[in-house]
């Protein structure tokens, strides 16, 4: 089998960011991240995985609590109709180092358009327009 050298870099950078993008836990120039998944990882976008390395970084350990929704679940959850959840573009997570200076730095984040803190520490991120409810 023949692979061209163009082939090959694409292959090479989609594994790179693949790993870069991935759930585990790993020490950075930056510090040690720890992003834990109690739901799929598959599902979460590229630019919000960065988010949450960012936060874990900051804040402490990210456990995500919930990425895809079907429609159903959705529904018994008390989702909106148009959840970013149904579209594999949002996160809900919550922060083992509490939630003082969380949503101020979630809000300082250009790759984060929905965010909100809800009752009990669960924090939720997406992809959608910038805004709060």
């Amino acid at each position: 089998m023949f692979i061209d050298i163009k082939t090959m870099a694409i292959v090479l950078a989609t594994t790179t960011l693949l790993a870069a993008c991935s759930s585990s836990s790993r020490i950075s120039s930056f510090g040690a991240t720890a992003v834990n998944y109690n739901d799929s990882s598959w599902c979460v976008p590229p630019r919000l995985k960065m988010v949450l390395n960012r936060v874990s970084r900051r804040f402490g350990t990210v456990t995500v609590t919930s990425t895809h929704r079907r429609w159903l679940e959705n529904r018994r959850v008390g989702g909106a109709r148009g959840s970013y959840h149904r579209r594999c573009q949002a996160v809900d997570f919550t922060v083992a180092g509490g939630s003082s200076g969380v949503l101020a730095y979630l809000r300082e984040q250009d790759a984060v358009g929905g965010y909100k803190l809800y009752p009990g520490g669960h924090y939720h991120i997406d992809t959608g327009p910038r805004r709060t409810w």
